[in-house]
């Protein structure tokens, strides 16, 4: 940090106070964190100025007004930050790009929080919140949420099962139903009626009925003695089992909303893993939508992405000492060896100079957290939607994938035990040329 001055220095711990770690700088385990909020530091503004603004920020949100009824809004933000003497010289455009920029780096959902030049300019978060409130990506007003509001109404963030309405029911892509689709029962309503839709003071006339409630509500509780009931084995869903067998690569990202999400790029299936836990901690991301339970669960999924074995083999002790451990290809050493390419790719990840960052900074603080690797070295137990109730959704995705994935070479064939039928008949079935 040499690049920074004694000033910063101490805003950077102001920062770090102001974002809930008290006791920084004599615990350092923000410090990734910290870097990664200032490796960010972009535009005109000096290195001081940033922090500053990140401070007023958190504190705008953090500092509830006396009278609760009154929103801490983002245009409320935009107007304070609009009128000041920092940015009295500066158009409206660039004050909104500046201070979203601030919150998105904050939150860890800085992607979604700029413009997105291939969109038309449009942010991610404003365009999805446009759609899921009135259907279209323009035209509604979503700086007049707070922010959580705006993360949450945006739905970035994953949804937890057992918060669904009482008339919707999740699939096994991660997709949703009503329960009314799915009752045996007649259906004098619409389909895609929801409870939440009555107001709280409508007359009795207009409400649903109490049997068709009934019906409705006894179908949602059998979706979720399904769920409960559901377990899946991490030794066969794991980072390794998804790269060998389902040809799925890890990207890491600093975008928390990404986490556990399988995409594709360049023909390639991608798994995206957040890569700041130490974040996590961080009692300001309440702010942002970021309860406490999602982020327990984050930190509870590397150790079943990357530790997945229960038991240590007899020979991997007699391995490492005769230094043969990277020739074994047994389960154990293959899934140790994956682990470590994965941390070595996280480390490199961790190096890379952000775009657009002043040339002034010629160091580029590290952003490699050793949480992240205490993480994935910890204890494992198996995928459950009691205990991964947010990211359920996207762990069944995962295990789909991995269900229908089809070897693609010999040497995964011969390795993979999913279906031994077709193993034993790879072996001993003469292959016609």
């Amino acid at each position: 940090m040499n690049h920074i001055s004694s000033a910063s220095e101490s805003l950077r711990t102001d920062l770090a106070r102001t974002l809930g770690f008290v006791n920084y700088p004599h615990d350092a385990a923000a410090e990734p964190y910290l870097n990664y909020l200032t490796n960010r530091c972009i535009g005109s503004d000096t290195m001081e100025a940033y922090i500053r603004l990140l401070i007023r920020v958190v504190k705008y949100f953090d500092e509830g007004p006396a009278d609760s009824s009154v929103l801490r809004s983002i245009q409320g933000l935009l107007d304070v930050e609009s009128s000041s003497p920092v940015y009295t010289q500066q158009s409206h455009e660039d004050v909104e790009d500046t201070v979203l920029y601030a919150i998105g780096t904050w939150t860890l959902l800085l992607s979604s929080f700029i413009h997105l030049p291939l969109a038309g300019g449009l942010r991610k978060v404003t365009a999805a919140y446009n759609l899921r409130t009135h259907g279209s990506a323009c035209g509604s007003q979503p700086y007049g949420e707070d922010l959580a509001g705006l993360v949450l109404r945006s739905g970035l963030l994953p949804v937890p099962i057992h918060y669904l309405p009482p008339d919707h029911t999740i699939c096994k892509n991660g997709s949703f139903q009503t329960a009314a689709m799915l009752s045996p029962f007649p259906q004098p309503l619409s389909a895609s009626f929801s409870t939440s839709q009555v107001d709280a003071g409508a007359s009795a006339s207009t409400c649903i009925d109490d049997d068709l409630q009934r019906r409705v509500s006894l179908v949602f509780l059998h979706d979720l003695d399904s769920l409960e009931s559901l377990t899946i084995d991490a030794t066969r869903l794991n980072a390794y089992t998804l790269n060998v067998f389902g040809a799925v690569d890890v990207a890491w990202t600093h975008n928390v909303s990404r986490h556990l999400s399988l995409s594709k790029r360049d023909g390639r299936h991608i798994l995206e893993i957040f890569s700041l836990p130490c974040a996590l901690d961080a009692t300001s991301l309440k702010l942002g939508g970021i309860t406490t339970e999602l982020a327990q669960e984050i930190k509870e999924t590397y150790a079943l992405l990357f530790n997945a074995s229960h038991q240590i083999p007899r020979h991997t002790k007699l391995a490492r000492i005769l230094g043969v451990g990277s020739f074994c290809w047994c389960r154990f050493c293959s899934m140790r060896r994956h682990r470590n390419r994965a941390i070595m790719s996280y480390k490199k990840f961790s190096k890379h100079r952000t775009l657009g960052a002043k040339k002034a900074q010629r160091a580029h603080n590290s952003e490699y957290d050793p949480l992240l690797a205490k993480l994935m070295s910890s204890e494992s137990s198996d995928w459950t939607p009691d205990m991964f109730p947010h990211l359920w959704a996207r762990i069944v995705i995962l295990e789909e994938h991995l269900e229908e994935a089809k070897p693609w070479s010999v040497w995964v064939l011969f390795r993979d035990r999913r279906d031994t039928l077709q193993f034993w008949t790879f072996l001993w079935v003469p292959q016609s040329y």
